[in-house]
């Protein structure tokens, strides 16, 4: 933006000079303005020898190691010129130059002010005093310099220039643009100004005139290599990814360390989700430039997207010792301690974020998420209410407060929050998402299962669809359709139900599932073809999800589809279990634990210890159906009371569930947490209690003991939060109830 004025400019004072001393000037001169420096500056050193006090000889050396990058040196032999001579304006300018490449702008702003003090009706000056108020990003105070500089030189381009870029810097984007065309209009093939002048464009979103500004920079100059990098993010704005990918290339092929365009680059790799390229490029950028905490924090971002967290908090800890102050990487940070399950941690860096930026509405709304997390709902819901407070259309904030909500089981107040969310945001997966939950927890199926639909498009759901049409009607006639199974156990053994009801519309129908299902699933699927994978030769005409067979029927809590048992175990393996396990005592098969790797675990399971009150009922026998998580609790508690294991072979093989469905089917009771064996013992029509949290599930609803998908289910639900033990006094009560009913029956059949 500055510029350095020219060398060879004579002191206002006339000095006597030798002939030969003048001659040899004249020819240092000469070649020092036809390029040949090395030269020009040998004949000033020898000059200087002869006379030391030669002002021009001097001032001129200064100039020429400016002019060929060698700042400190020409800031050492200027200065000594201006201690020599100090009334030649151009000195100051080209002094004050040097001194602001160096940094010092504050020096530079008091040395071009000198020479304004000494010729006020220098133009130069007042540009180049403009370029250093810039650099201190002074930029009103800019604008003023470098309008007062096209006010004394009304054809001066570089000032245009200048003047445009302290007007962007403002965000006066028109004023930018009216100062880059004008600098044009004087100079027409100034392809600095084009680059601009497309920068100004882009700005205004006007993304398609920026690209033919930026293609006439490009064709006034071909090497200007920020103008591939800035027309890589037109192209990019305007969806042309592949253009733009290709722009950032050429720009850091011209320029291998251009950290800003390797940056950019990572930057739209990242939004195509081509990670791995991104983080590379994030790479390479911080290779360049080691101090950039933009950098460092947007590879962060792409390291928690590619899950390796502990990489990504190593990076956010860089752009953080960076950058201390800034409120955004405090709050990555906290996001990605949370994916680490550091919650503490990340509320401290939430805290933080706060605390530098008192009115950051993102910070306050990922804090209400880790304080959920935490177990604090109540000061959760304070924190989506202050998020929203601060930015009103919050649509994160809204839906994550309606979690809240309907964990409180305030579910209209929860309903209306996710109203507002989508309201703020279309499509709003997530959001459309948790009010599905929240609709078929309180029963408002067929408005429920149509949000369910929305699953698809969520953050965090990982399945993926056939490629093949999506069926929208059961009115299917002959076509082959496919359904897929695409979620856990416990919901496949669920939704299988509706598919003899979509076999009778007379469809082809093949069901892909998990194949240790499919031996448990025959009783119901003997009418169509199942499979556990598919060839790429396979064709269908339509594909269909399992948990989306409800919506497409039209499902409502009437009309769901519960004739039962439509599970059955195996008669052999019932006669098996039955002679293992024997027929004393009131037999109750208990499972406990679900995986708990996963927030839907959170509250659902039940810690073993709650069940010994019902081992220590007379009469009472607990066989464990738990396999895999949970089952080591047994041998913890083995001296407190007793809980039967039934072996290693237990559900050992290939097929799951297959000794499991045949001990249901022998033993009196089963009692179990939410869990895939609370849905199949449903199936199979199995006498079961299952104790549920203070909001469980969808499929489980609220206030009511009994179940519209399993007929001999009985519900005991919490009345509050995390409170087990009232659950199973009730249950103990209830057992007891039935022991005496149990033991008189023995006593009539004896």
């Amino acid at each position: 933006m500055s510029r350095i004025q020219g060398q060879g400019l004579h002191s206002t004072r006339p000095v006597e000079r030798s002939n030969t001393v003048t001659a040899e000037f004249q020819r240092a001169s000469a070649l020092h303005r036809h390029g040949n420096i090395p030269d020009a500056e040998d004949l000033y050193a020898e000059i200087l020898r002869r006379d030391p006090t030669h002002f021009e000889a001097l001032y001129s050396l200064g100039v020429a190691a400016l002019q060929t990058g060698r700042v400190q040196r020409s800031v050492e032999i200027i200065s000594r010129a201006i201690a020599l001579n100090g009334n030649i304006a151009a000195a100051h300018i080209n002094f004050g130059y040097a001194l602001n490449i160096m940094g010092q702008s504050e020096n530079a702003i008091a040395s071009y002010e000198r020479a304004i003090a000494l010729n006020p009706d220098y133009a130069e000056a007042y540009n180049n005093r403009g370029s250093a108020l810039f650099a201190l990003k002074r930029h009103d105070e800019a604008i003023a310099s470098f309008s007062k500089a096209v006010l004394l030189k009304p054809d001066y381009v570089a000032a245009y220039n200048n003047l445009g870029n302290a007007f962007r810097e403002l965000k006066s984007y028109e004023q930018a643009l009216e100062n880059f065309e004008t600098a044009i209009a004087l100079m027409p093939k100034y392809a600095e100004a084009y680059n601009n002048r497309g920068n100004a464009l882009s700005d205004l979103e006007r993304y398609e005139h920026a690209l033919a500004s930026y293609d006439k920079a490009v064709a006034l100059n071909s090497t200007l290599v920020k103008v591939y990098n800035n027309r890589a993010a037109a192209l990019a704005n305007l969806k042309r990814h592949a253009e733009a990918l290709a722009n950032y290339d050429t720009a850091v092929k011209l320029n291998s360390g251009y950290a800003e365009a390797y940056h950019n680059r990572g930057n739209l790799l990242s939004e195509l989700k081509q990670h791995h390229e991104a983080l590379a490029s994030y790479n390479k950028a911080l290779k360049l430039k080691p101090d950039s905490a933009e950098a460092y924090a947007n590879r962060a971002k792409v390291l928690n997207k590619l899950k390796r967290y502990e990489d990504a908090l190593v990076s956010c800890s860089r752009a953080i010792a960076l950058t201390p102050a800034i409120a955004g990487i405090h709050v990555l940070r906290g996001i990605v301690l949370c994916k680490l399950q550091l919650n503490e941690e990340a509320l401290a860096s939430y805290n933080r974020a706060i605390a530098l930026e008192p009115d950051h509405a993102e910070a306050y709304c990922d804090r209400g998420i880790v304080l959920n997390d935490l177990g604090l709902p109540q000061e959760a819901l304070a924190s989506y209410d202050r998020a929203i407070t601060l930015s009103p259309a919050y649509a994160e904030a809204y839906s994550a407060r309606g979690i809240v909500l309907n964990n409180f089981k305030r579910q209209e107040e929860a309903l209306a929050s996710y109203d507002r969310a989508i309201s703020v945001k279309q499509h709003y997966a997530d959001a459309l998402m948790n009010r599905a939950l929240c609709r078929l927890l309180v029963g408002r199926y067929p408005e429920g299962f149509a949000d369910f639909e929305w699953r698809w498009e969520t953050s965090t759901f990982s399945a993926q669809r056939p490629k093949f049409p999506t069926l929208q009607t059961t009115n299917v006639g002959n076509n082959r359709v496919l359904v897929f199974s695409e979620q856990g156990l416990g919901d496949i053994i669920q939704f299988v139900r509706y598919l003899p009801l979509l076999a009778r519309t007379g469809c082809e129908l093949t069901f892909l599932t998990r194949p240790k299902l499919m031996r448990l699933l025959q009783p119901l699927t003997s009418g169509f073809e199942v499979v556990g994978s598919l060839t790429n030769q396979r064709q269908f005409d339509f594909q269909c999800a399992l948990m989306s067979l409800p919506h497409l029927f039209g499902s409502d809590v009437e009309s769901i589809p519960n004739s039962i048992p439509y599970l059955r175990a195996e008669p052999e393996m019932i006669t098996r279990w039955r002679h293992r396990i024997g027929e004393g005592g009131f037999k109750i098969g208990i499972a406990w634990q679900g995986n708990p790797q996963g927030k839907i675990d959170q509250g659902r399971s039940i810690p073993l210890v709650h069940y010994l009150a019902l081992a220590r009922i007379e009469g009472v026998r607990l066989i464990s159906l738990q396999k895999g998580f949970g089952a080591e609790q047994i041998n913890e508690l083995q001296n407190q009371a007793a809980v039967e294991s039934l072996g290693d072979d237990f559900d050992s093989g290939p097929d799951a569930f297959i000794d499991t469905a045949a001990v249901m089917s022998v033993v009196d009771l089963v009692i179990t947490s939410d869990t895939a064996i609370a849905h199949l013992a449903g199936a199979l029509a199995c006498p079961t209690w299952v104790p549920l949290k203070y909001v469980p599930a969808w499929q489980w609803m609220l206030d009511r003991e009994d179940n519209p998908w399993y007929p001999t289910l009985r519900l005991f639900r919490q009345t509050r939060p995390d409170d087990w033990s009232s659950v199973f006094a009730n249950i103990a009560d209830e057992l007891k109830a039935i022991l005496i009913r149990f033991d008189g029956d023995k006593r009539r059949s004896a």
